[in-house]
């Protein structure tokens, strides 16, 4: 009887096939959906959301903006933040946040007229990481010199968008915020340290092994506790810029599966798949 085992080269390239198969056709359809009919719809339902009176919807016309599909509605968010036309704090900063993510340079000073004037926190904090994404190198000259509207949420806000630059200046802020502030601020700074450190710390090994926190919870006070002390002895710039040279080659990979999967929700919905 023959013993060898069964070959899995066969099994193993079908997935394969599958997987190239699957691929090819979100480029494709991807390819497709970027014609301008399409873009031109999804930017008038996005204007449509944007002009409605409900400010559910117009959250909802921002995240569309926020996906680079609708550049006109971008200007609709561009005007209302310059000119003060939004009275809903919670629709600003979906506005701020889509501005910082599919905005330019020329952006810049709505971000920091915001972080320097706007009564909600939610969107000032929105404003600081906007402001660090649309202009790095502004950012880095003027960041630090900023006027805080809050001594609470500011330095929180100011922090995670230094780290976000893979700056780790404010990492004592972050970690103070989790253990001591408000449940907002411990969640905001808890969600930046696991996006920002705890990947550091894990490349070298220091980060706690029992942790049991996803993205999105508030640390614990024994975790911070132990952060803290386990980033006492380590250089934390120094890792921080030798990650960054990796996740800057790795930048065009992730925008290129941000667009399939922008493609494969845009599919799901023309096909009505609940």
């Amino acid at each position: 009887m023959n013993s060898t085992p069964a070959n899995p080269r066969p099994a193993a390239r079908h997935r394969a096939a599958w997987l190239l198969g699957g691929l090819t056709v979100l480029t494709f359809a991807s390819a497709w959906l970027s014609w301008p009919a399409f873009r031109e719809r999804d930017d008038r339902d996005a204007r449509r959301l944007l002009d409605s009176h409900d400010p559910e919807a117009r959250k909802r016309g921002a995240w569309c903006a926020a996906r680079g599909e609708a550049p006109q509605a971008l200007n609709v968010i561009v005007d209302s933040l310059t000119n003060n036309r939004e009275p809903d704090a919670g629709v600003r900063e979906s506005y701020i946040y889509a501005l910082g993510q599919v905005g330019t340079a020329q952006h810049f000073g709505i971000a920091v007229r915001l972080v320097e004037s706007d009564a909600g926190p939610f969107v000032r904090q929105a404003a600081w990481l906007a402001a660090a994404r649309l202009d790095i190198g502004r950012f880095q000259q003027v960041g630090d010199r900023l006027r805080l509207v809050d001594e609470g949420w500011d330095p929180v806000g100011r922090a995670a968008a230094w780290l976000e630059l893979g700056d780790t200046r404010g990492v004592v802020d972050l970690l103070r915020a989790a253990e001591d502030g408000t449940d907002a601020e411990r969640r905001f700074a808890s969600l930046s340290l696991f996006r920002g450190l705890a990947p550091l710390l894990e490349a070298v090994g220091r980060w706690p092994l029992d942790a049991r926190v996803g993205e999105g919870d508030p640390w614990p006070p024994e975790l911070v506790a132990e952060v803290r002390r386990r980033c006492a002895d380590l250089d934390l710039q120094a890792l921080a810029s030798a990650a960054g040279q990796h996740l800057a080659r790795a930048t065009p990979v992730r925008r290129e599966i941000g667009r399939l999967n922008s493609t494969r929700a845009r599919l799901i919905h023309l096909l009505g798949i609940p």
